[in-house]
Parts: C-alpha cells; structure tokens; sequence
C-alpha cells in the first residue's frame, strides 16, 4: 500500500495557482485542508485567507470559496499553533 504525501499534493497545487508556500489545517469529512500563501507575503492582511481542500483518495482538489468553510480552516490552523 502507497502512502499518499498530501503535502506535494498540495504544493504543486500551490505553485500551480501562483503560490509557493502551504500549512496544513486540519481534515473534516475526509478532506484535507491547507492554508496557500506566498512566502513574501506572511503576515500581511491580505483579505480572507486562500484555502485548498484534498479529498482523501485525492481524486479532487478544491480551491474553496465559502466563506464558513474557510473560517473553519483558518480556526483548525490556530488550533495547531501555526
């Protein structure tokens, strides 16, 4: 049995959307969540934060657009000190 790395699952998604870094969130309803950013840009208030999810058979990569959701991910992300 192979093990999945969500983490290049979602840094190529990144780098594909125009971003090179990503934090792990947390996993709900068997997606997996992760925070994409550019580097550059940490710390800044750049708006509602961009957020991917990733089905566990990763068969589907999200970019999320609702808003209670990506609160959600962002709470789960401070949750876990990042």
């Amino acid at each position: 049995m192979n093990k999945i790395d969500y983490n290049q699952i979602a840094l190529s998604k990144a780098k594909e959307l125009g971003y090179d870094t990503i934090r792990y969130c947390g996993e709900r309803n068997k997606w997996k969540y992760f925070n994409i950013f550019n580097w550059s840009t940490r710390g800044h208030k750049l708006g509602l934060p961009h957020i991917i999810k990733i089905s566990v058979d990763c068969k589907s990569i999200i970019l999320i657009q609702e808003r209670s959701e990506i609160l959600w991910a962002i709470e789960q992300k401070k949750l876990q000190n990042f």
